[in-house]
């Protein structure tokens, strides 16, 4: 590993760890919309977290307990007890289940809606490149991204909610393309509607909130469905509602 890399890693695992002021974390997000490879970085160190916190329970991480999962302040990407914490966790989960799952397996709902919010904190902020083709080429906007995701798409009409539709983007999450249909408001900022393949079984609404944006996520078996933005539940919940609704037809 060269130097550049480490210090990227370094800097990663501090944004995880929340130890990075707005500056460092603008820089980071910046970098996690660009970089693919970062972000699944990022998820593993999340996904790690979470086992780590089931497997020895919230009062491993009491006071001081940090300091054994990754010491200050000599801090280098994955410390040496990191890792061997990590260890034991794979070896409690595969004894325990009867299988050994490795601790970089990552959820690929969590992965969508991770990188969706990140893509959407990014973007919202745009005002003039706020989306690649804008709403009055519409019919376009059907084909192309219609075409990219294997079915017939059509644009959710949000009117009734306060949304106006404004274009649609193409993001690419998981090496997959994703449709992300922007809409704006009077008073808030941007709202996405995001549409991925996503097969396995259907799972219903969860709403949740991720990297700073309310996140609602539904998928009928084939693809899966988020509404994310800056919003309060009740106006999520709402909106996705109105969404699945008009692609059930």
């Amino acid at each position: 590993m060269n130097d550049m890399t480490r210090d990227i890693e370094t800097l990663l695992s501090a944004y995880v760890d929340g130890e990075l002021d707005a500056e460092g974390v603008a820089e980071v997000e910046q970098l996690l919309a660009l970089d693919p490879q970062a972000r699944r970085h990022v998820e593993r160190e999340r996904e790690t977290v979470g086992l780590l916190r089931a497997a020895f329970a919230d009062t491993f991480f009491a006071e001081g307990a940090t300091r054994l999962i990754a010491p200050r302040p000599a801090r280098a990407g994955w410390p040496a007890a990191w890792a061997a914490a990590a260890a034991v966790v794979a070896c409690v989960i595969g004894f325990g289940g009867g299988v050994l799952w490795s601790v970089q397996d990552v959820n690929p709902r969590v992965v969508l809606m991770d990188e969706a919010t990140e893509y959407h904190n990014v973007f919202s902020h745009e005002t003039t490149h706020l989306v690649e083709v804008p709403a009055e080429q519409a019919d376009e906007i059907r084909r192309w991204l219609g075409r990219r995701l294997e079915r017939r798409l059509e644009i959710p009409e949000l009117s009734p909610a306060g949304l106006a539709f404004a274009g649609a983007r193409m993001l690419v999450i998981d090496g997959k393309p994703v449709a992300d249909l922007i809409y704006t408001r009077d008073r808030g900022g941007p709202v996405a509607i995001c549409i991925a393949r996503f097969e396995g079984a259907a799972e219903d609404l969860r709403i949740d909130r991720k990297n700073g944006q309310r996140v609602a996520m539904w998928s009928d078996g084939q693809f899966a469905y988020l509404v994310v933005g800056d919003l309060e539940v009740g106006a999520a919940r709402a909106i996705a509602e109105r969404v699945a609704e008009q692609f059930r037809g």
